[in-house]
């Protein structure tokens, strides 16, 4: 007999005998179908056992069901009983442009007059210039501070179907580039006015042109490559992208003259620094030791940038060799500190002014909270959003309705008939379990109850929530099903204040709402160890029921096993003892012929 589906319900540990048994060879009998017809008899106490643990596990699902839906109930309640959900407000700013706004439910209702006098800003301390300064007079193969000069490098400029040419000698200097630009621009017929100053080359044509290299690396560098031709009326311009004295972030820390490994400190964070490191390499660094403040390196004005990485007055300091600070233009010398200011407004409100000052661009001033973007003016206009209560109102009938139909139903339904268990789907093997429970009928009678709860000498009648039963029968109030009378609530909304609907559902200083009451009988009924779990947990009375029917199911499965190996012993002696009388009875009968 196989008994491992029952043992596989309560987790033992049950292997079937590995002995092949033949029964039935001398007597003809079929012994395996009647050892299995005697144990399936004496197997029936095992199966009402197994069918009753069976139960219990289907209901303890039925229970985490019913946790789960209250479960969903209390996290929807916890949110609902919130002042910044019943009492919504609505803030709106006349310049969006200079702040916006948002109001909490402390924030009072009126006009807000604001002044944004400034914003707040990061400090920034920015290194000198890491490069040289290029002359006009320099010679083109001195210009290596990001790339290596070609010789001879032949440039075409173009303009609409016309092109020149002209070629870049190491020795030519900036002004013999110029000049040569400057011609080719004359040859095709075209007026240009070609400069170079602050490291940068500028040509400025009265039509659109095109320069190229044809060889050599020469738009790299004058940085003309990644430079966009602008147009301002009948003047067309491209000018270098960035200084062309500018070191490349390829540079490297020995390179600008640091001979040793060493450290540098900012915001008192060491930062280890090799002579290997490459201007890009130690701005990771930097990066990734200092938390407080966010390096780049730019290569347009080849600086060195730390910038707070919040608003305010944030002190950057930067220590180290004097040494190795000059040649990183980081002294006191070469570099520029500017510090982060405070964001300061002016709020009127009821004929009262007040200054505020704050590290960012976000303030709060008694309940309000201002996003200044700009400076400027603003008048702010706080307000109670009337409907959104209500629509909020709505939404815990609906809720309110869904957690007792679902409770009504789970008591009310019967079991699904006319399917095998085999041919039902998980839900519908649960169906039914909790008809008529004593228990979840106490659970569902008290969240009934709640809906004649008085708090403060209000009910749910007051803001127009009923069973709507008046008149009728009274089927919606047996299911605890309620209606909402939107206008009798915006009424009472009117006649007592924007604030008394949070002041019925909420948690104030004097009294418990009702909001309040039905979260903590939520939790109290889903917590661990909380009443459903004493029920249906893992320490409730049905596991312990479990506990005891799986002990008593252990010991008749081994009784059955004894009782199959001594069925199968008992059959093979009876086996074993025709065998010897037929073989008894086949020497008498060869013995009688031998004596004829």
């Amino acid at each position: 007999m196989d008994l491992s589906s029952i043992a596989n319900n309560i987790n033992y540990r049950y292997q079937q005998s590995s002995r092949m048994q033949i029964g039935g060879a001398v007597s003809g009998l079929d012994t395996q179908s009647i050892i299995e017809k005697l144990l399936e008899i004496e197997s029936l106490p095992l199966q009402r056992l197994n069918d009753k643990y069976t139960q219990y596990t289907n209901l303890q699902k039925a229970y985490k069901k019913v946790s789960e839906k209250i479960r969903e109930f209390y996290d929807y309640i916890t949110n609902f009983s919130l002042q910044a959900t019943l009492i919504p407000k609505t803030a709106s700013s006349s310049a969006t442009n200079v702040l916006t706004a948002s109001a909490a439910p402390s924030a009072l209702d009126g006009t807000y007059n604001i002044d944004v006098l400034t914003l707040a800003t990061n400090s920034i301390f920015k290194s000198g210039k890491l490069g040289r300064e290029i002359q006009a007079t320099d010679t083109y193969a001195s210009i290596d501070t990001r790339y290596t000069p070609v010789d001879n490098s032949t440039v075409k400029i173009k303009i609409g179907s016309q092109e020149q040419q002209i070629t870049i000698s190491h020795s030519d200097t900036i002004n013999d580039i110029i000049s040569k630009l400057q011609q080719a621009f004359t040859d095709l017929g075209v007026s240009a006015n070609i400069t170079f100053q602050d490291g940068k080359l500028k040509i400025e044509s009265s039509k659109a042109f095109q320069i190229s290299n044809v060889s050599g690396n020469f738009t790299f560098v004058f940085r003309l490559n990644d430079a966009s031709l602008k147009q301002s009326g009948t003047t067309f311009t491209l000018e270098s992208s960035g200084d062309i004295g500018v070191y490349s972030t390829f540079k490297t820390l020995s390179s600008l003259g640091i001979s040793s490994d060493t450290t540098i400190k900012i915001n008192e964070k060491e930062i280890a620094l090799k002579t290997s490191d490459t201007l890009q390499s130690m701005i990771q660094k930097i990066n990734n030791t200092v938390s407080d403040v966010y390096a780049k390196y730019d290569d347009k004005s080849g600086q060195v940038v730390l910038t707070s990485k919040t608003t305010g007055d944030n002190i950057i300091s930067v220590e180290g060799d004097n040494t190795v600070l000059t040649s990183l233009k980081l002294d006191d010398v070469n570099s520029t500190f500017v510090l982060g200011q405070l964001a300061q407004v002016r709020v009127t409100f009821n004929g009262v002014t007040e200054e505020l000052s704050s590290k960012s661009n976000t303030l709060t001033y008694n309940g309000l909270t201002l996003n200044l973007s700009a400076l400027g003016s603003a008048i702010v206009t706080v307000g109670t959003d009337r409907d959104k209560i209500v629509e909020r109102v709505k939404d815990f009938v609906n809720k309110w309705n869904e957690i007792t139909d679902f409770l009504y139903t789970k008591l009310t339904e019967d079991k699904v008939r006319g399917k095998s268990e085999d041919q039902m789907s998980e839900d519908e093997k649960l169906q039914g379990l909790l008809k008529n429970d004593a228990f979840l009928r106490r659970i569902f009678d008290k969240f009934r109850s709640f809906l004649t709860t008085n708090v403060n000498g209000k009910t749910l009648g007051d803001l127009g929530i009923s069973s709507g039963d008046t008149g009728r029968g009274f089927q919606n109030t047996m299911r605890g099903k309620i209606t909402l009378d939107e206008n009798r609530l915006r009424k009472f909304i009117d006649d007592n204040g924007p604030n008394a609907v949070w002041e019925f559902f909420g948690n104030t200083e004097s009294y418990k709402g009702l909001a309040i009451q039905l979260k903590e009988y939520s939790w109290d009924l889903t917590k661990f160890n909380g009443e459903i779990d004493t029920v249906a947990g893992v320490n409730g009375r049905l596991e312990r029921e479990k506990r005891i029917l799986s002990k008593r199911m252990v010991t008749m499965m081994e009784y059955l096993q004894k009782k199959e190996q001594q069925l199968w012993a008992k059959y093979s002696a009876l086996e074993s003892a025709l065998a010897k009388l037929q073989a008894q009875g086949a020497f008498m009968a060869q013995a009688f012929v031998q004596r004829k």
